[in-house]
């Protein structure tokens, strides 16, 4: 599991706009993380998809789409947490 970033507010009902770990690339392991990767909370729940990636390179924002089936109380609880991807 590797960190992703942290929320840093809701955009609409359910998107989520998530402002990036730094990615360095001079390792392999700093590389941005890819469209339509599920993201998680830390408690291993699957919340949405990455849909969009924009930003600066090393401190890029995301823009991850909620599941349906989660309710928005659970959204808002998940601002200022950190946000994974496997």
């Amino acid at each position: 599991m590797k960190r992703l970033g942290t929320v840093l507010h809701r955009s609409g009902s359910k998107n989520l706009v998530i402002r990036g770990d730094e990615f360095k690339s001079e390792n392999a392991s700093g590389k941005i993380p890819r469209l339509n990767l599920v993201v998680m909370d830390k408690a291993l729940n699957q919340i949405g998809t990455i849909v969009n990636i924009f930003g600066p390179v090393n401190h890029p924002y995301f823009l991850v789409k909620g599941f349906k089936r989660i309710p928005d109380s659970e959204f808002r609880g998940l601002v200022n947490e950190r946000i994974y991807v496997r």
